[in-house]
């Protein structure tokens, strides 16, 4: 029996060739499918065990699946209830799968794809989700950008400060996220210590180590590379804007010759889910690619993971990307695109807004992000994978690209147009940046305060935030945005209305009035 959706929408342009190319044993996972479903369970967060007990597979099919492994020349590295880590050549993953792969080298990577979906056994295929590791042809992108209109920056051209931001989303100060521990998923992007900590210090943020875990052994470059802006925007305004959390750094491959980026995120999402050491209850992804880059069952994958991760109280936020309604990369150009994993229901999807603020860092302006000379905008849409989640069922949601209805993107939004950027301090000197990704991290830092409120009221975290959100959408808890669209490169985009739409979600956040309200529910 073949598992749809595991071969690439489109065969990459470039010559391919048959023959071996590069390393032969590759990492492969096998994302099982949970036991019951992952969104009936209402009950308090679930540790890993319990998870397993109420959702992991039986252990006689389990047991059962791992003795095939093995007989078909599989070497199982870990497991975790969802997911069976293996090594194996890449012949014999052929064979055993009945696949078709192709290979080629570019910029001194190996890409390889199949061009036909796994076989499986008919007594196996029903248990398993997605076969992750049969390409590695799609690289990630950090959704970061720098200004190219200075003249609107605050601060006489330094960007937004930290306690700008506080005041403007209302960030209440008898919570700064004490007690709780955000997780920045990164991936070939490194930091210096030194540009943290001085970042910091200028903005009077109080200072504290900041834990680097690598998921899969790749290092921490110290900030050498200019892309390397990704994760140093990340630590400085998570920790500014939840200036009492624990930060940790998950890093993972962005993608080599012998680990798909699909398996790199879901290494690194599998990984902070079972981090007994640093416990994070909220995650932040500030990466992504145009869903149809994907492989169908990689998404399924990551937002099933997503979903344990909610059952298990710990709440994701993804950047929505920076390319408007086009979505980067998106096959079929000029048609409108979403990003993934923003696309993933189980996500909350950050957007970006154009924030100008008045003498008091009181709201004088907010519209959705669009740059007329091209530098960016929020990314959002229609998803073509995923359908409509129960917590969108009451919107008008646009059906476009195809009239094809499916998950909107993005689901709240935050300053990001880099032409009113974010301060930050990146090797060595101030400069400036904006984009989603600096908005995930930002609704991340809420997420950590939320929690800490939560936590003082007795109350465990709420893991799978969006039906949340979505019930205070309409009130005074977002600023709404209702001017602005998220046209770009030449694709139409949609238009900001009143309510929800696809360029900013529900709007800002008032973070005050959103921790009253979810503090004891």
């Amino acid at each position: 029996m073949r598992l749809p959706g595991h071969t690439l929408s489109r065969a990459p342009e470039g010559h391919w060739e048959t023959r071996l190319i590069g390393p032969e044993t590759v990492t492969v996972a096998f994302v099982l499918k949970p036991r019951q479903d992952l969104d009936a369970y209402q009950g308090p967060p679930l540790t890993p065990p319990l998870f397993d007990k109420a959702f992991g597979l039986l252990p006689a099919d389990r047991q059962a699946i791992r003795e095939w492994l093995v007989q078909k020349g599989f070497r199982i590295t870990a497991e975790s209830e969802l997911i069976i880590w293996t090594e194996v050549t890449l012949s014999q993953l052929a064979q055993a799968l009945d696949l078709e792969f192709r290979f080629k080298l570019e910029d001194g990577h190996r890409l390889y794809h199949s061009l036909v979906d796994p076989e499986l056994p008919d007594w196996m295929a029903p248990h398993i989700l997605a076969v992750m590791g049969l390409q590695n042809v799609t690289r990630m992108t950090p959704k970061f950008r720098n200004p190219v209109d200075t003249e609107q920056l605050a601060n006489n051209g330094q960007g937004f400060f930290p306690q700008d931001l506080v005041t403007a989303y209302d960030f209440p100060p008898q919570f700064d996220g004490s007690g709780q521990t955000v997780g920045l998923l990164e991936f070939s992007n490194g930091y210096n210590p030194q540009d943290i900590q001085t970042f910091w210090q200028t903005m009077g943020i109080p200072v504290r180590p900041v834990t680097f875990v690598s998921v899969d052994g790749t290092p921490n470059d110290g900030g050498i590379s200019s892309v390397d802006m990704e994760a140093t925007l990340d630590i400085e305004w998570a920790g500014a804007m939840a200036p009492g959390a624990s930060l940790v750094v998950y890093e993972a491959s962005a993608g080599t010759s012998d680990q798909s980026f699909g398996a790199s995120l879901l290494k690194a999402l599998d990984y902070a889910l079972h981090d007994q050491v640093n416990r994070p209850s909220i995650l932040s992804i500030s990466y992504g690619d145009g869903e149809s880059q994907f492989p169908v069952s990689e998404m399924i994958a990551w937002d099933t993971i997503m979903a344990q991760g909610a059952v298990q109280g710990v709440t994701t936020f993804v950047a929505s990307g920076d390319q408007g309604a086009y979505g980067l990369h998106g096959i079929g150009w000029p048609a409108p695109h979403v990003d993934a994993p923003a696309n993933c229901p189980h996500a909350v999807a950050v957007g970006g807004t154009h924030l100008v603020l008045d003498s008091h860092n009181q709201i004088a302006q907010e519209t959705g992000w669009t740059n007329t000379n091209n530098n960016g905008a929020s990314g959002g849409g229609i998803s073509q994978v995923f359908p409509v989640p129960s917590y969108q069922s009451g919107l008008s949601l646009p059906v476009k690209p195809g009239n094809h209805p499916g998950r909107g993107v993005p689901d709240v939004a935050a300053n990001a147009d880099p032409d009113t950027g974010y301060a930050v301090y990146f090797q060595g000197a101030p400069t400036v940046v904006g984009g989603t990704s600096a908005a995930a991290p930002l609704w991340a830092a809420l997420g950590a305060r939320l929690n800490q409120a939560r936590a003082v009221a007795g109350r465990p975290p709420l893991g799978f935030l969006n039906p949340w959100l979505y019930q205070l959408g309409p009130t005074a808890a977002f600023h709404d945005i209702t001017v602005g669209n998220n046209t770009y490169n030449c694709v139409e985009g949609y238009v900001c209305t009143p309510g929800w739409d696809a360029v900013t979600g529900w709007g800002s956040p008032d973070a005050a009035k959103i921790i009253l309200e979810l503090q004891t529910v």
